[in-house]
C-alpha cells in the first residue's frame, strides 16, 4: 500500500471529522516516501483543527496518531471520560495539550500498552473498562471490542467502515488525500 493508500485506510474517519483519532503504525519506508506530502497537507488540515502526529518508535516503524481537535475536546469534557482519565494520571491543568503530551509520552515510552487511549480514538468508556476488566468477554468484535450498546457500536462501525470505503474510491480516482477529506465534508453535508 502506498503512503496515501495508508493515510486514507487508516485515518479517513478522523481526517474526514467523524472520529476523534485513529492511530496505527507505518513502516518507516512508507513514511518517508510520503513525508514531504505529509508536511504540505499538514497546513490544509490544521484549518480544519486536524493533526498528524508520526511517532518513531524504532529504526523500522512510526507510530502515528491523527486527531480532530473539536471531538477530542469533546471526549476529554465529558464527566464520566474526565474521572476516568484522572484515575488514570492525566491532569488536565494544561488541557487538551497537557493530556494529549502525556498520551504520546506513554505511546512511544511505556512498555504497557495504554488501553486508555480506546477513549481517545472514540470508543465508549463503558467498552474500554469493559476491556481493561476482561478482554475476552466482549459481546463482539470489529474496529473495537464492544462490552455496551451493540447497536450504537455497530452504526459507529459501519459509518467508519464507509467513509474509509469512500475515501479510498475517490482516492483512487486521483483526488489528493487533503480534497478527499474536504469532499467527504460536502458529500455528508449534503446528504444531511
Amino acid at each position: 500500500m502506498s503512503f496515501d493508500e495508508t493515510i486514507i485506510h487508516c485515518c479517513a474517519p478522523a481526517l474526514c471529522g467523524i472520529k476523534p483519532a485513529n492511530l496505527f503504525s507505518m513502516d518507516a519506508e512508507c513514511f518517508l516516501e510520503g513525508r514531504t506530502r505529509l508536511l504540505k497537507w499538514q497546513c490544509d488540515f490544521c484549518k480544519a483543527k486536524r493533526y498528524f502526529v508520526p511517532l518513531k518508535k524504532d529504526d523500522r516503524r512510526f507510530l502515528f496518531f491523527v486527531y480532530d481537535r473539536d471531538l477530542l475536546e469533546n471526549v476529554i469534557s465529558d464527566a464520566e471520560n474526565a474521572r476516568y482519565l484522572e484515575s488514570k494520571g492525566y491532569s488536565f491543568e494544561k488541557g487538551l495539550n497537557g493530556i494529549l503530551c502525556e498520551l504520546l509520552h506513554r505511546l512511544m515510552y511505556q512498555k504497557e500498552f495504554p488501553h486508555e487511549v480506546g477513549l481517545f480514538l472514540g470508543y465508549p468508556l463503558e467498552d474500554v473498562l469493559g476491556f481493561e476488566r476482561d478482554r475476552f468477554a466482549c459481546k463482539f468484535s470489529g474496529f473495537w471490542k464492544v462490552y455496551g450498546n451493540e447497536a450504537e457500536a455497530e452504526r459507529k462501525m459501519n459509518l467508519y467502515k464507509s467513509c474509509s470505503e469512500l475515501c479510498m474510491k475517490w482516492l483512487d480516482e486521483g483526488l489528493s488525500v487533503p480534497v478527499v477529506a474536504k469532499k467527504y465534508s460536502h458529500h455528508t453535508k449534503k446528504g444531511a
